[in-house]
């Protein structure tokens, strides 16, 4: 049985995990728009922790035009249907060039669409 002094210290330091968690990392404003935002999705590439929208759209929806995470940048294909199946194209970071610019796809060289 863990006593009262060992139990204070275990909620101290997973409370202080939790909250480094949501620090430095993506998972808690990743969860608030899978939760709450109409259309937000994280690319299968990518996940809840890493995953960071880096421009949004600027209508009603609360959807991400384009983001980024450690290995990819994604840009949402905005001419495709991505009310059910959403579409994106993703490229390794290592991938750019001197035209590159991380919020235009059309200027990525190496892309693919999902």
């Amino acid at each position: 049985m863990i006593n009262k002094s060992k139990r204070k210290l275990l909620v101290i330091i997973i409370s202080l995990g939790l909250f480094s968690t949501g620090i430095f990392t993506e998972l808690l404003s990743n969860i608030w728009f899978e939760l709450t935002g109409r259309g937000y999705f994280i690319p299968k590439e990518s996940n809840m922790f890493i995953f960071k929208p880096t421009k949004w759209n600027d209508g009603s929806g609360e959807w991400w035009l384009y983001g980024e995470d450690g290995k990819y940048y994604y840009g949402l294909n905005i001419d495709g249907d991505t009310k059910y199946i959403p579409k994106y194209y993703k490229t390794l970071r290592v991938d750019t060039n001197e035209n590159f610019n991380k919020y235009d796809y059309n200027t990525w060289g190496n892309h693919d669409l999902e």
